[in-house]
């Protein structure tokens, strides 16, 4: 036995560390591993009554970057006078930095615990065992350094030959020389330039996404380890669709470092908290021209501008990509007096009232922000300003809609078709399959029955797929293509065509734009716009803002006129059925109710007819009169009464004095008496008396 290894040693157990590095050292390098778990005879051979093998940190690196949870079961045996014994192959089995190293050296130490390994028994307490096991600690760390380093530099230098040594995206295979090429399968060409297509329509990686699953297309996805060569489709994601238009492979580059990782430290120990991207002029490698790719360089460059400015916003930046809200210059206004972007918020009782307003006044409290002004007006004279200047472009534009009217469905289309020949060819293939096998051999051919219905059911339902697109052709008419034409060249019928969406005003406005920066003049009667276009020309524009007290939804001056003549005779009740009798409508858009006749009344300062006697309604007259209100109708229609009717079937509206006129009170004595007087036309003139 050892002179090293007390009693005090043997009472305790040895404890025995296993650990390899990778899961692919785990799975092949298994005589490493046996002669790891062989540790635990030597202990017993040793005198050690009881041997404990911790094997959890089994496909665990020992750099120091990962949590190992059997490294930390031994050193809490240690701490806890359990260990009399640490047996390992070496020293990088415990571990590969001077970090946990040494700490463990420091705990033995402590505690009277013997390290032992493939060549001895160390005591940490001896001064020279301590120098030799510090010197195999670090000589593990130096080990592992240079291995990465030597691996890194033989890695990139192969790289930079133009190799891709990594999985390859989805639409490419890795050759034998380790070249990237063009898969050469069409349905998953189609496929992939199907997205880069439908992104420069959409402008949106998640409305593109959206397309794909509304039209039930699926995707390619590239099974690991087979360089590229085996496929599998899914339906689109958000994650895949980006993967696919952030890749510069696409656009025939190859590109190494486009990431990095960040290290924190958490409780004294160093952990990566994920992969952040670099800027491009930060890429390691990037060889333009590398292989053949579906979009160019320019296209490229170009999807990922819209994608960051499709981003959250962020402080100085453009915001936020086109959504369907009402307010068509959100991310593009900037304060004129703080420098911030300006938020958009809605209101109404629809909440589709767009205002803008800037928070930079807020900083203080009580202090009142910087703008604040409605969306309507501005949003509109940017609209015929920019309409004003692309209004040449708009016949081109026009014969652009008329090719992407049918783009999608072809798209569409294409995708069918070829998921249908390869769905075909998978059910000819398990035919084939099903019919080379025994038939007495049940086992193996029921199998081999179902995977052949399963393809019969999948070109069945891509037969009734595509034929479903067939019936929903879409073709233009002369008189289809005569209108689309027209409106090419009248842009602002198509800007304010019911149909045409915010998102793609939104679009077309960011893409002639960069940003407007709004003030308002000295005297506050106005909004002053510049606008900086992108081609870097900047244009003022003034909006006139509403004076106090006028708005879009103030109340119609003919609508006023007519309550202040009704309110003589009429109660507010009256007055509303009356308004919605003649269709009248308030400022909001709403029929009328008596409290909005009376909140009305009340604003403007009309009279009431309760609070006056003056006039009066044909049924008072007739009461007044003690006549029939037929009789009164047939004065007012001779003109023997005088009588008021703002609008036709409005009440007319008598004035109480004209009822003592002479003419009334004969005609009226007439009628009590049960003659008549002689008839004369209304438009019969009088001779004045002298």
């Amino acid at each position: 036995m050892n002179d090293k290894l007390q009693a005090e040693h043997l009472q305790r157990a040895a404890y025995v560390y296993v650990r390899q590095s990778t899961a692919q050292q785990v799975r092949s390098h298994r005589e490493s591993q046996q002669r790891q778990y062989a540790l635990a005879d030597r202990a017993r051979q040793l005198g050690f009554a009881r041997v404990v093998v911790i094997d959890e940190d089994l496909g665990k690196s020992g750099s120091g970057l990962v949590e190992r949870p059997g490294f930390g079961q031994l050193l809490a045996a240690i701490c806890g006078g359990e260990a009399g014994a640490v047996l390992a192959l070496e020293a990088s089995r415990l571990a590969r930095n001077n970090r946990d190293w040494h700490h463990l050296l420091d705990l033995c130490a402590m505690t009277n615990t013997v390290i032992i390994d493939d060549q001895g028994v160390y005591d940490p307490q001896h001064i020279n065992d301590r120098l030799v096991l510090g010197l195999q600690g670090t000589m593990s760390e130096f080990e592992l350094s240079l291995f990465r380093q030597r691996a890194r530099q033989a890695f990139e230098q192969k790289v930079q030959r133009g190799h891709a040594l990594w999985e390859v995206p989805a639409g490419f295979v890795r050759t034998e020389d380790d070249r990237c090429e063009q898969i050469p399968d069409r349905q998953v060409q189609q496929a992939v330039a199907g997205v880069f297509r439908k992104f420069q329509e959409l402008g949106s990686a998640r409305q593109t996404t959206l397309w794909y699953r509304d039209q039930n297309i699926l995707l390619p996805q590239v099974q690991p380890g087979t360089s590229g060569r085996d496929i599998t489709w899914a339906p689109a994601t958000l994650s895949r669709v980006r993967q696919m238009l952030t890749n510069p492979c696409y656009a025939g580059a190859l590109a190494y470092g486009r990431t990095t990782t960040k290290t924190v430290i958490v409780e004294g120990r160093a952990y990566h908290t994920g992969r952040t991207r670099k800027p491009q002029e930060q890429w390691r490698v990037l060889q333009l021209d590398n292989h053949v790719g579906y979009i160019s360089w320019e296209e490229y460059q170009r999807i990922q501008q819209i994608l960051e400015a499709n981003g959250a916003m962020r402080e100085g930046q453009a915001g936020g990509a086109a959504k369907g809200g009402g307010a068509l210059l959100s991310g593009l206004l900037r304060c004129g007096r703080c420098g911030r972007q300006l938020y958009v918020q809605y209101s109404g009782t629809s909440g589709r009232v767009p205002r803008y307003g800037c928070h930079g006044g807020r900083e203080h409290r009580g202090s009142a922000s910087c703008l604040s002004l409605g969306a309507l007006r501005v949003d509109q004279a940017v609209a015929e300003e920019v309409l004003a200047v692309i209004e040449p472009a708009g016949l081109q534009a026009s014969l652009l809609a008329l090719d992407q009217l049918t783009q999608g469905q072809n798209d569409k289309r294409d995708a069918l078709a070829l998921a249908l020949e390869r769905a075909r060819y998978e059910a000819c293939r398990s035919q084939r399959h099903y019919e080379a096998v025994d038939p007495d051999n049940r086992l193996v051919a029921g199998e081999l029955e179902k995977r052949w219905n399963t393809a019969l059911l999948r070109v069945t339902e891509l037969e009734q797929q595509l034929q479903a697109v067939g019936n929903e052709t879409i073709t233009v008419t002369a008189e289809q293509k005569e209108s689309l034409l027209h409106l090419g060249q009248r842009l602002d019928q198509a800007w304010n065509h019911p149909t045409a969406c915010p998102e793609l005003k939104k679009r077309i406005l960011r893409t002639v734009l960069r940003e407007i920066v709004i003030n308002n003049t000295e005297d506050g009667r106005a909004h002053v716009l510049v606008v900086h276009w992108q081609g870097g020309v900047h244009t003022e524009l003034r909006v006139q803002r509403n004076r106090p007290g006028h708005h879009r939804r103030v109340t119609d001056t003919n609508v006023i006129e007519l309550i202040r003549e009704l309110s003589k005779v009429c109660s507010d009740a009256t007055i509303a059925a009356t308004l919605n009798r003649l269709g009248y409508r308030t400022g909001a858009g709403k029929t009328w109710r008596t409290h909005s006749v009376h909140n009305l009344r009340y604003h403007h300062r009309l009279p009431n007819y309760t609070k006056g006697e003056d006039w009066l309604t044909v049924e008072q007259a007739a009461k007044t009169l003690g006549v029939s209100a037929t009789v009164i109708r047939r004065l007012i229609k001779q003109r023997v009464l005088p009588a008021n009717q703002v609008v036709a079937l409005a009440p007319w509206i008598i004035k109480r004095l004209d009822l003592e006129l002479p003419s009334v009170q004969a005609a009226i004595a007439a009628v009590h008496s049960g003659r008549q007087l002689p008839k004369t036309s209304p438009d019969q003139g009088e001779f004045p008396w002298k």
